[in-house]
């Protein structure tokens, strides 16, 4: 059966990574939506709305053997639970712009542990 949002761990991090360009436009899309409906749960809504979509391409990550319960793979399984629990809630947790900023650090964590456990010098850059 063919992956629906991805599996591996590289692929599924970049498919997750690539939401966070959408984070300010899906803010001003609910933005708008308030405004014309107030609802006093709009962040949380937004959050995890943004999440229910992202974190999709978090089901399927995986850890390779060897990485197993190494900080990065401690690192990888974080982000994924961390993800899930914001997207698919059932929980009266009010997750906010904060909790998506820190999914977003948890990625650029594992990427940059990634190309230092293969042996590179990343640097993550201005932009």
């Amino acid at each position: 059966m063919k992956s629906e949002f991805g599996k591996g761990l590289i692929i599924c991090l970049v498919k997750f990574a690539e939401h966070f360009e959408r984070w300010d436009s899906t803010k001003k899309l609910y933005e708008e939506m308030r405004q014309k409906s107030p609802d006093p749960f709009f962040v949380k809504d937004v959050v995890e709305h943004y999440f229910n979509a992202a974190a999709d391409h978090l089901y399927e990550i995986e850890v390779p053997p060897e990485w197993e319960g190494t900080k990065l793979g401690r690192k990888v399984k974080q982000l994924r639970d961390y993800g899930l629990r914001i997207g698919h809630s059932f929980n009266e947790t009010t997750w906010t712009e904060k909790d998506v900023d820190k999914a977003h650090q948890m990625a650029r964590e594992i990427a940059l542990m990634i190309d230092r456990k293969i042996g590179l010098k990343p640097d993550i850059g201005n932009w």
